[in-house]
């Protein structure tokens, strides 16, 4: 059944058992006097011990799971992993390890597990180290940073912030030995002075794979590569070129880019030192009427001239055939920069991450007051209006130049926000990816600086990157039928640029890829691995989840037959109260429309209809707040939604495949023929009680991301309306026989 991987999903019932090793350690630092306590099935004993006198029972750990070229450097035995905002309260016992890839807790304890997407590469507990933003040292409620030099005090209490927004909270009370290595090593490690440093140079393939035979389309760094997107646009005015043959002309741009074709080289070497960063301007799209986008490097600081830069616009101009308008977009001024970004992500990373049950209630009272003080919903709106304007232009037949500082940073949100505006082919996954590999990867965004993966260039970080997806994040709201990929593609993306394993979004352009390839050369197994091959990280279960089911939905057209009106027919609103047998005998036709390649015409309703303005704006809940249990919808929320989607999109597929596959007339003898749907049902209702029970599996509002277990969701579930708190059970019937053929 086409459906059948929906069952694979793990949405059971939660088994009622419970494991005799779990255990919940409570109240760790009581006041002075106080005896400290501990909940234990198996260890009881230990209840009425003195806090000097406490001792917790050594398990028999489990090692962590390696990759290849994966070593443990150092670890920590019966380490306290604290839960979800537990007010260092409760936890659970198990093995701190630091590899040279992960800093990975491994429990022997068993309890009830979360519906979450499982990443193959990293389990539940784990943290990539280029993910850890920072460091804590927590004692007496107050929270020290450490540096990367060495920590030569005691600590009990360890903190952990992560890019992606979780928290993690060790202590090291139980543990035989001072942790001191330990500490030391994760610091050391998480923030490497050098790119090479990293796992994706350690990591020992099974069997070795060449890149360029694996995605070789994508990169961008070929003249072909760029010749066939010329190809694709119809622009005939540019071409490629060679001038940056082995980055002489400029460091960050690619060895091959698209120039006007009146443009020589000797003209390109004359003018690359007029712009900042030697960065000349470079085509991006284009359409057959010679309007394009090109982004283009402010003048360099130091020089007054403008010459050079009237050469290259007047160029631009000319490329078109019948010398189009050029509209100039200084992004400097109509968009933030990458530093305002920053200190805007910083105020929505704060709000966003709340350490106690406290500091979240207290942010609630003020909530979209804070919110709005972070302006990131703001620079979103700029960034969607801009791009709005420019896609505007070029149906205008204005060519729009896209103008910054250095042309690495806000000028390349802006292209491809337009891009997806107008070209329905970026608007799919392939060519989403084609489009980051294109503008963001091959032009030289640099992912080493702006996600702060070395050490040293805290001042350079800005999550530039996360602003262009929660850009697209909006689109794909306004326009929900319109994206192949979901939102859970663009979530598990953003994930994706914090694991070392992969080149993708690991450096600062494209030469110093290069050089990471030679100064590796004498390792015979060390080839790059792009992000984009997910089955890598996922099972074909999450990976479905990545797909758009109303995308799908959206290639059938709806029609009926039509018929000659009837003089004494009933008007509408009465029809619906007689029986349905009229409308049965004039059934509704399902027609596909047929998948072709997608070809970029020039028809303006390919243009998205859009709101840039604030008040249409949301905050991306599934990517910001998927480790905040308290800010969820138990059992509601978009993802019950895009699950009932998928179960009609599924029955759809499946009946059109039924009757492609009917040749012979029926029999005489009827019985009904499953569809997709019937192997699965999913319902919702509300529970009177408000109460979470044990023999069901509870979606959230975050689905399929869930809160780092071990989480009671029955500890705060008064905390949420009744209208919010649904079951959502799921029957699986067993699938009937088929018809004998």
């Amino acid at each position: 059944m086409t459906a059948n991987w929906l069952k694979e999903l793990n949405l059971k019932p939660r088994s009622n058992s419970t494991v005799k090793t779990f255990k919940s350690y409570v109240n760790l630092d009581p006041e002075e006097g106080e005896e400290k306590s501990i909940v234990n099935d198996t260890v009881s004993e230990l209840k009425n011990k003195n806090a000097g006198d406490l001792q917790v029972k050594e398990l028999p750990h489990s090692k962590p799971t390696l990759l290849p070229g994966e070593v443990v450097i150092a670890e920590a035995e019966n380490v306290l992993k604290f839960n979800t905002l537990s007010e260092l309260n409760k936890g659970i016992l198990g093995l701190l390890s630091c590899t040279n890839f992960k800093l990975s807790f491994v429990t022997a304890e068993n309890f009830p597990s979360n519906l979450h997407q499982k990443n193959a590469l990293l389990g539940e507990h784990d943290i990539c180290l280029i993910n850890i933003d920072a460091v804590y040292h927590v004692n007496n409620g107050k929270r020290k940073k450490l540096s990367a030099s060495c920590v030569s005090g005691n600590i009990e209490i360890l903190e952990v912030h992560c890019k992606d927004f979780r928290i993690f909270t060790f202590s090291f009370k139980f543990s035989p030995l001072p942790q001191r290595s330990v500490i030391n090593t994760i610091i050391h490690h998480a923030f490497v002075p050098r790119i090479n440093l990293l796992f994706a140079f350690d990591y020992k393939q099974v069997s070795p794979f060449s890149e360029e035979s694996e995605n070789h389309s994508l990169l961008f760094t070929r003249p072909c590569d760029w010749e066939a997107e010329l190809e694709r646009c119809k622009c005939p005015g540019w071409r490629v070129t060679l001038a940056n043959e082995k980055f002489l002309l400029c460091e960050s741009l690619p060895e091959c880019f698209v120039v006007p074709s009146i443009l020589l080289d000797m003209n390109l070497n004359k003018s690359s030192p007029h712009f900042a960063g030697r960065r000349v301007p470079t085509w991006s799209w284009g359409m057959s009427s010679g309007a394009s986008i090109v982004r283009m490097a402010a003048l360099d600081s130091n020089i007054s001239d403008s010459k050079q830069k009237d050469v290259m616009v007047d160029a631009i101009s000319r490329a078109s055939p019948r010398q189009l308008p050029v509209q100039i977009y200084n992004l400097d001024e109509v968009c933030p920069s990458y530093k305002d970004v920053q200190n805007s992500f910083l105020k929505l990373r704060d709000l966003c991450m709340p350490c106690t049950v406290q500091e979240f209630w207290e942010t609630d009272h003020n909530y979209l007051s804070k919110l709005d003080s972070t302006k990131w919903l703001l620079y979103i709106s700029f960034c969607l209006n801009t791009a709005l304007e420019a896609a505007k232009c070029l149906f205008e037949n204005t060519t729009v130049i896209f103008s910054e500082h250095e042309g690495r940073d806000l000028s390349v949100v802006l292209s491809c926000l337009v891009q997806i505006m107008l070209d329905p082919l970026y608007r799919t996954t392939s060519g989403f990816e084609l489009l980051i590999q294109k503008e963001w990867v091959a032009l030289g965004h640099p992912f080493t600086e702006r996600h702060h993966l070395v050490s040293g260039s805290e001042s350079e970080e800005s999550p530039v990157f996360l602003l262009f997806l929660d850009c697209v994040w909006q689109l794909t709201e306004q326009c929900p039928a319109t994206f192949e990929f979901s939102e859970t593609y663009l979530t598990s993306l953003w994930d994706s640029c914090h694991i070392s394993l992969f080149d993708t979004f690991l450096f600062n352009n494209h030469k110093n890829r290069t050089e990471a390839i030679l100064t590796s050369s004498q390792n015979n197994n060390f080839s790059l691995r792009s992000v984009w091959r997910w089955s890598r990280q996922f099972s074909k279960n999450d990976l479905r989840l990545f797909c758009n089911p109303l995308y799908i939905l959206n290639k059938y057209t709806i029609s009926s037959p039509i018929r000659k009106p009837n003089k004494m027919e009933r008007p509408k609103s009465f029809s619906c109260l007689k029986d349905t047998s009229q409308s049965q005998s004039r059934p509704l036709i399902v027609k596909k429309t047929e998948i072709t390649p997608i070809v970029w015409n020039e028809d303006e309703e390919n243009l998205l209809k859009i709101d840039p303005f604030l008040k249409s704006l949301k905050l991306w809940h599934q990517c910001y707040l998927r480790w905040i249990p308290l800010a969820h919808i138990l059992g509601g929320g978009p993802p019950v939604l895009f699950l009932t989607n998928h179960k009609i999109c599924n029955e759809i597929q499946a009946l059109e495949k039924k009757i492609k596959t009917q040749t012979r007339p029926a029999k005489s003898s009827f019985r009904h023929r499953r569809v997709a749907s019937d192997d699965y049902t999913i319902s919702a209702d509300v529970i009177d009680s408000c109460k979470i029970q044990d023999g069901s599996s509870v979606i959230t509002s975050v689905f399929p991301f869930a809160p780092v277990a071990p989480w009671d969701w029955t500890m705060y579930n008064l905390n949420v309306p009744s209208t919010s708190c649904l079951k959502i059970s799921y029957t699986d019937t067993e699938t009937e026989e088929a018809l004998d053929d």
